[in-house]
């Protein structure tokens, strides 16, 4: 925490501009030494336009100095915007090295911001997934985390219980004065609401994790029925070899798409029949292992066959995740009742198909406040916190207030590894291990 760091904060490669952040007690002396109006009074927050000069390197450059803790490590902070150039960037870098800098560590930026107390963890995490957004909702769920949602969730649920709390050490350490104690009963009642708000967080966890990570759509079927055109359709592009040779796919094949703002991940199989061949019978197993995984499924027929899997008919049995998709009607009109027809080869009802599986799969609460659980390790503190706060519940008419005050404390602390309230080092190292360079 005493090193001054730095690092390129943008990504590797050649560009229209770089930028360098340097952040510690050092930023402004070693960054003036490179930038030579920056050794000059300064303004904090304002852009300087001048010349970066170093080892007979000269640019045009922008400066900006943030001085602390109005910054986004809450220390002294400069970033340098200097052209694009791979070779460049390092060279500048290698330059403050020299100058007394050191390289940072990965996520070390964000790791300050949160040990100065400019964040807190789950801040932190809405900026990862921001950075690694592929779609609206993940975009959406990620600005929500940035903005507070779930420090806000777990602040709420720590003052109630340190109210609790509070009460409960009265009642220890003053037992001889005559006031009015808390009671089990109140405790109970208090505990309950607790679990009731962790209750109705943690039922948000399937539509948050779909956000997170996309649904799994499965094409599955029997071989040749157009679940590699119909993928392919429905990617808009060619992602998987289509041919009129049955056994063609072998292998689960996956693309992504986007639609109403949320990420579809298609899952292709291997066509399930009965075969010899060692190398289909592999690709028909994985298939099976998707389809048990899935979110939804389409059973895909061939509208002039007509004949659905064995296979799919016995599980359709059993789920309600299975969409009955006839294909190919463009051929022939369908025979068989079904979810939707389409035609994989001209494009027929593929929109239709989107929002079909859209409607069958995405909560219409991702449209509403969004706020829902992404991680998953809040997700686990979180039903940690609800099990400490359940045993507090439960041993309330026979346990001593001593015995509730210690579970009371655990869910406390559960609750606080989310924000990093008393987060141990071992999980604030993970967590900024995952971002990048410069971040």
């Amino acid at each position: 925490m005493e090193d001054t760091i730095c690092a390129v904060a943008t990504p590797v490669g050649n560009g229209g501009v770089a930028i360098i952040r340097v952040s510690g007690e050092r930023a402004l002396e070693i960054a003036g030494k490179v930038f030579a109006k920056l050794q000059d009074k300064v303004e904090p927050r304002r852009a300087i336009f001048g010349k970066l000069n170093f080892d007979n390197v000269v640019d045009d450059a922008l400066a900006i100095y943030f001085k602390a803790p109005k910054s986004f490590t809450g220390e002294d902070v400069v970033e340098l915007q200097i052209h694009g150039g791979y070779y460049l960037a390092q060279s500048l870098v290698n330059k403050l090295i020299s100058l007394g800098a050191r390289l940072a560590e990965r996520g070390e930026f964000s790791k300050r911001a949160v040990l100065n107390g400019q964040m807190d963890m789950s801040q932190a995490e809405g900026i990862i997934d921001i950075i690694n957004a592929n779609s609206q909702a993940q975009l959406r769920a990620g600005s929500g985390l940035l903005a507070g949602a779930m420090k806000n969730f777990v602040g709420e649920l720590q003052d109630e219980i340190t109210q609790i709390m509070c009460e409960v050490n009265v009642a220890l350490d003053y037992p001889e004065h005559d006031i009015e104690y808390i009671t089990a009963q109140k405790i109970a009642e208090v505990v309950k609401q607790l679990l009731e708000k962790i209750d109705g967080k943690l039922s948000t966890v399937q539509t948050g994790l779909q956000v997170k990570n996309g649904v799994n759509v499965v094409l599955a079927g029997n071989p040749n029925v157009g679940k590699s055109s119909l993928m392919n359709s429905l990617l808009g592009y060619d992602r998987a070899i289509v041919t009129d040779i049955a056994g063609t796919t072998r292998d689960t094949i996956s693309g992504s798409y986007e639609f109403n703002g949320m990420l579809f991940n298609l899952i292709d199989t291997a066509g399930l029949r009965d075969t010899q061949d060692v190398v289909e019978n592999a690709g028909i197993e994985r298939a099976k292992a998707e389809i048990q995984h899935a979110d939804i499924i389409l059973s895909i027929v061939d509208a002039e066959k007509n004949e659905e899997s064995e296979d799919l008919k016995k599980l359709e049995k059993n789920t309600a995740k299975i969409l009955k998709i006839v294909n190919k009607i463009d051929k022939k009109e369908p025979k068989t009742p079904c979810d939707l027809a389409v035609s994989a080869k001209t494009g027929e009802n593929i929109d239709k198909l989107k929002q079909l599986i859209f409607n069958k799969t995405v909560n219409d609460k991702i449209y509403a406040d969004g706020d829902f659980l992404t991680n998953t390790r809040h997700i686990q503190d979180l039903k940690s916190a609800r099990d400490a706060l359940q045993e507090t519940f439960d041993n309330c008419q026979t346990a001593t207030l001593d015995c509730l005050a210690v579970t009371l404390m655990q869910a406390w602390n559960k609750l606080g590894e989310i924000t990093g309230e008393c987060a141990n080092e071992k999980i604030i190292n993970e967590i900024f291990a995952k971002f990048c360079l410069g971040k």
